[in-house]
């Protein structure tokens, strides 16, 4: 979910996104779905199963399982996630902004970027865009 390349075009090309036809915001909201749920049971090898290839040749399974506990542990914690409007360029890459709550009912915000490979849509990408306020307590 760290595909630096991948993130530096698809920033460049986020002014030119659009809002998504059905098809392809339905098959991107079923695989970032797919995988924000088995990320919460824990299933790394099933969530390993939607990155897309760059992800696949830089990380094996047991690598990506340590970075997401290392670094997007809201992602496994998560008891309920929110998915924004999905947008894309027209040529196999798409973003969709993913709020996750958990226990405490925070909310931790997330870029998802996707890329459409030839089995389908696979996540290419994920940035944090927003941590929840820090408790004075």
């Amino acid at each position: 979910m760290f595909l630096a390349g991948l993130l530096t075009v698809a920033g460049a090309q986020e002014a030119e996104l659009r809002i998504s036809p059905r098809k392809v915001r339905d098959d991107v909201r079923i695989v970032v779905l797919s995988q924000l749920s088995a990320l919460q049971a824990g299933d790394f090898a099933k969530a390993y199963s939607f990155a897309a290839q760059g992800i696949r040749r830089q990380f094996d399974v047991r690598v990506f399982g340590l970075l997401m506990k290392r670094g997007y542990a809201p992602l496994l914690r998560q008891v309920k996630s929110d998915l924004g409007i999905v947008r894309d360029d027209g040529q196999g890459a798409a973003q969709v902004t993913v709020t996750v709550t958990d226990r405490l009912n925070r909310n931790t915000v997330y870029t998802y970027w996707l890329v459409q490979e030839e089995k389908g849509w696979r996540v290419g990408g994920v940035v944090l865009a927003q941590k929840p306020p820090q408790s004075d307590i």
